[in-house]
């Protein structure tokens, strides 16, 4: 299983960000990013067994998120990646300490985490075709609430991107 703590967006918001993505798409080439796969990674776990998926979720359920609202308002790109994302000038002292927290549970349970500083943003566009600076958009602001545990599925040659957070009884 290839999993990952996410952030996932509200449907209004999921809309509003698969909207740039197209038009993101149709002005400098490549994939737009399907909005129902949206989301900003909080932690990459990579290819785990069923066993290790569960001490994930056991991870998460602990893991409370004081909501707070996160405002994505630039458009940049990561050129060796070929990618294009929407992300905040200004990363909230809230996600900061919630990937901080998650970052210590992880690292507490024996998890890989990585090294590289955390950059939260949402792919927008993958294998670009043309290069796009990095510049300011409309604002748009994320009520976040909590974090999902997700797996990457393939089916029928498309990656999906499914919730396996348990839900409470």
């Amino acid at each position: 299983m290839r999993l990952f703590f996410a952030l996932l967006p509200d449907t209004a918001l999921r809309a509003a960000l698969g909207e740039r993505a197209l038009a993101l798409a149709r002005r400098i080439g490549g994939r737009a990013v399907p909005a129902a796969n949206l989301h900003l990674t909080a932690a990459f776990l990579g290819d785990l067994d069923a066993a290790r998926a569960t001490a994930l979720a056991t991870i998460g359920a602990a893991l409370a998120v004081d909501p707070f609202t996160l405002t994505l308002d630039t458009i940049g790109e990561w050129h060796h990646a070929g990618v294009a994302w929407i992300a905040p000038s200004v990363v909230p002292p809230p996600l900061v300490a919630l990937h901080a927290r998650l970052a210590a549970a992880l690292a507490g349970a024996g998890f890989a985490v990585e090294s590289r500083p955390f950059r939260p943003h949402v792919t927008l566009v993958r294998r670009r075709a043309r290069p796009l600076a990095d510049a300011a958009c409309a604002p748009l602001d994320w009520r976040v609430e909590r974090v999902a545990l997700m797996v990457s599925e393939r089916a029928g040659g498309a990656l999906r991107y499914r919730d396996i957070t348990p839900r409470p009884a």
